[in-house]
């Protein structure tokens, strides 16, 4: 400009007026900002919690509990998944919680759509909720287990001898640790679904990895079982979204994971499908219970930035279902 400095602050911009070669200041017409911008609060997050699923059975069973929730509707998230969303009570305030559905298993799949929730949505907690193999001995089909830990089980040195796995661990953030102790203080280690029917539900860690467990005597049991003796089931994209927030946790809306899992197998010969819907039912139905625990003080889960409240997710894109 003319070589004077400005102080950091606003300053009033005239109107200008060129003509033959002469460049006029008129009277101010509005403010530029010079040097750092005044400090504004993030944007809220367009959903509060989604929850990411892999399997139709598990993905039926979120949608089930989400329609008997006030605001349910649906809409395609760009690249064409679809998304489901409504508005769960909680202390305080309402939660906008969201899911949709992975391309297929493992961790990959399962990270890769994390990403596109985050940066769709900017939620920050993420919920893998459905299905996975029991490996402690005295889970049965249809408990539930929460996840607040996980080990991976992939990274391994292969020798002549022998597979030298390395394990390795990632806890899920205390904030949501905090929480999982209160829906254990409220509800105990059984909930009732309906007259006569009642789910266990534990908590701990699970075996995360690539491999598809159908042996309870393979190394990776043995392993699991050596690492944690309280390792509570395996399955395989936890891994993936666990290490996708660890590499996201300086930024924001990054704020914390848990899954959630229906047990349907026992991780033996016997594997198959015919408890999936069962074991995510019941998923889906601890999952319930817990939402509206995750939010704290003033209505929000933690990490969330706070907003206007008539910003609900995607009403700008969806359509009552």
């Amino acid at each position: 400009m003319d070589g004077h400095t400005w102080p950091v602050g606003s300053v009033n911009i005239g109107a200008l007026a060129a003509g033959s070669g002469v460049v006029c200041a008129g009277s101010a017409v509005g403010q530029q900002w010079v040097g750092a911008p005044p400090d504004r609060p993030p944007p809220r997050p367009r959903a509060d919690v989604a929850v990411l699923t892999v399997l139709t059975e598990e993905l039926r069973a979120v949608v089930e509990v989400l329609r008997r929730h006030r605001h349910f509707r649906s809409a395609p998230l760009p690249g064409g998944s679809q998304l489901y969303q409504a508005e769960v009570p909680a202390e305080g305030a309402d939660l906008r919680v969201v899911a949709t559905q992975a391309l297929e298993p493992g961790p990959q799949s399962a990270a890769a759509a994390y990403r596109r929730l985050r940066d769709a949505l900017g939620p920050p907690i993420v919920l893998l909720v459905g299905v996975a193999g029991g490996i402690r001995a005295d889970l049965a089909v249809g408990d539930v287990v929460i996840g607040d830990e996980i080990i991976y089980y992939d990274a391994r040195r292969e020798t002549v001898t022998a597979a030298r796995r390395r394990g390795k661990t990632q806890p899920t953030r205390p904030a949501l640790r905090h929480r999982v102790n209160e829906f254990f203080l409220r509800y105990g280690s059984t909930i009732a679904l309906r007259r006569g029917v009642q789910v266990r539900v534990f908590r701990g860690p699970i075996g995360s990895g690539s491999a598809v467990v159908t042996d309870t005597g393979s190394d990776i049991v043995r392993f699991l079982r050596r690492f944690n003796e309280k390792t509570l089931a395996v399955e395989t994209e936890a891994g993936g979204v666990g290490q996708a927030f660890y590499e996201e946790m300086e930024s924001e809306p990054a704020s914390g994971w848990l899954t959630i899992r229906g047990i349907s197998d026992l991780a033996g010969p016997d594997k198959g499908h015919g408890w999936h819907q069962l074991a995510a039912d019941n998923a889906a139905a601890v999952m319930d219970r817990l939402l509206p625990m995750l939010a704290m003080p003033g209505g929000r889960p933690a990490g969330a930035a706070t907003g206007s409240a008539k910003d609900f997710g995607l009403e700008d894109l969806a359509e009552p279902a």
